[in-house]
């Protein structure tokens, strides 16, 4: 337990698929870096199993490298030298065994201080938001075809939610020997109730930002936020994986 921020996560399979393609990830530290929290939520992708090899490759990198690197070492750094380990793993086991080639996922992962500050990294259609005075609003960027069409202004945001395309994404870890990492600073849970939210796309692809600000206005742990996103996630469809991490302002 740590002593001000409270996390919560959840997942489900949801309502059409077989297996859990979702990992997530929520560390307490200890030791040199006690009081930081590492969350993280990674969506995989691939054909015989290898989306569920890619999530769960991509969140043991990310443990491994907060647990080993120094301390001195700043978030930044720390979460892209992550990354980038668990991108050259992934593309390494896809390079080994021909059932796993093409594999991939996104993530999307943060790192707390004690006094709440986040450092967000993010590679694919994972995303993180952040709550605070009653509103949730999106930190990341999408890495997918269609929100470079937005960013273009060549589709409208609505176009793109409902596009047939949605789901082409245009990074992940895997895919190449390195990859380009979204850093996003700035973030900080001050107020007693402000939170950190990351989803997969399978919670996004039925809730939006409104959706995020009325559940979290009216739960009252992390753990009751995480599960009642996912679960009202599963109830508007259910058609991926959904997966949330919570971590709240005490």
């Amino acid at each position: 337990m740590h002593a001000a921020l409270d996390i919560g996560t959840a997942t489900d399979v949801g309502r059409v698929r077989a297996a859990n393609e979702d990992a997530l990830l929520a560390v307490l530290a200890d030791g040199a870096r006690e009081g930081q929290v590492l969350v993280a939520v990674a969506d995989g992708m691939g054909g015989h199993k290898a989306g569920e090899v890619a999530s769960a490759l991509a969140v043991e990198s990310l443990q491994r490298t907060f647990q080993e690197v120094d301390a001195s070492e700043t978030p930044q750094d720390l979460l892209t030298h992550a990354l980038q380990r668990g991108n050259q793993t992934i593309w390494e086991a896809a390079a080994e065994d021909v059932e796993k080639e093409g594999m991939g996922t996104t993530l999307v992962c943060a790192l707390l201080t004690a006094d709440g500050q986040a450092v967000i990294a993010n590679v694919g259609d994972s995303r993180a938001y952040a709550f605070s005075a009653g509103e949730a609003v999106l930190v990341t960027v999408d890495h997918t075809w269609v929100n470079q069409q937005v960013l273009a202004g060549q589709m409208s945001e609505r176009e793109a939610r409902h596009s047939p395309f949605r789901n082409l994404l245009t990074r992940t870890l895997g895919n190449a020997p390195r990859v380009e990492v979204d850093l996003f600073v700035g973030v900080q849970l001050q107020a007693s109730g402000d939170a950190l939210i990351l989803v997969s796309d399978g919670v996004t692809g039925y809730l939006d930002e409104s959706d995020f600000s009325k559940v979290m206005g009216t739960t009252t742990s992390a753990e009751a936020a995480a599960k009642r996103l996912v679960d009202e996630a599963v109830k508007r469809g259910g058609a991926d994986n959904a997966t949330a991490v919570v971590v709240r302002r005490r």
